[in-house]
């Protein structure tokens, strides 16, 4: 099985490797090589991901060859030189379709799922611990982390919740935003807008396709930190 990747470095030292026909599926890694290079693995483990939810979706047994269809090398906008801009693959101009909006709202119930497994057993004061050079502060300041970005995807589509009044629990910010997040994507379907912010292109589809990788990757991440508290 062969499977196109589109990467780009999503900020310093930090590459993302894409496959774009398997929503939520990506490898990390802080060069393009190593990023690529993990590619088949993150792969397989996408199927067994997929598995996990739903029994009945079969596992691969084929082996996974990748290649490079696209790169793209972020830089520092133009309008405001702190944001950094981001890839806008030519994937990424393709509307949704119905299935494409079935499928994103399936898969990100399993990101969340995923997420509130990760953090069942942790105690408060484990959730607000300061973490040493964590970015977010603490686990609950990722939660937050995670239910802001969110919004703010939705945001470059003029869909998001009015950010003074999300909730300042991070469970409760999470709920609102994903409440809105999924009445949203369903009005989604067909939408053919390009927007733009700070130089960086933006629409339905990669919206969806950033929602679902925040939300796992930091999942992973909160997973990895519960381990070594």
């Amino acid at each position: 099985m062969r499977y196109q990747l589109s990467c780009e470095d999503v900020e310093p030292n930090h590459w993302v490797a894409w496959a774009l026909d398997l929503p939520a599926c990506f490898s990390s890694a802080q060069t393009q090589a190593d990023a690529v290079a993990r590619a088949p693995e993150r792969i397989s483990a996408y199927y067994s991901w997929l598995s996990s939810h739903d029994s009945s979706l079969p596992l691969i047994t084929e082996p996974v060859e990748v290649a490079i269809a696209e790169t793209f090398h972020s830089f520092a906008s133009a309008q405001d030189p702190e944001y950094l801009v981001n890839a806008f693959f030519a994937d990424d101009r393709r509307p949704p379709g119905y299935w494409d909006v079935a499928l994103a709202l399936r898969l990100l119930q399993w990101t969340r799922q995923d997420l509130l497994q990760a953090i069942q057993s942790a105690t408060p004061a484990q959730l607000n611990q300061p973490i040493a050079g964590e970015v977010s502060g603490s686990i609950a300041g990722i939660m937050k982390h995670i239910a802001g970005a969110e919004n703010w995807y939705l945001n470059q589509l003029d869909s998001a919740l009015d950010r003074a009044g999300l909730p300042d629990d991070p469970l409760d910010m999470l709920t609102a935003v994903r409440a809105n997040t999924r009445a949203q994507l369903v009005k989604l379907v067909g939408d053919e807008r390009i927007t733009l912010n700070c130089g960086e292109s933006w629409s339905a589809r990669k919206v969806i396709r950033r929602a679902l990788w925040h939300e796992r990757d930091h999942t992973q991440h909160i997973a990895h930190l519960l381990a070594q508290l």
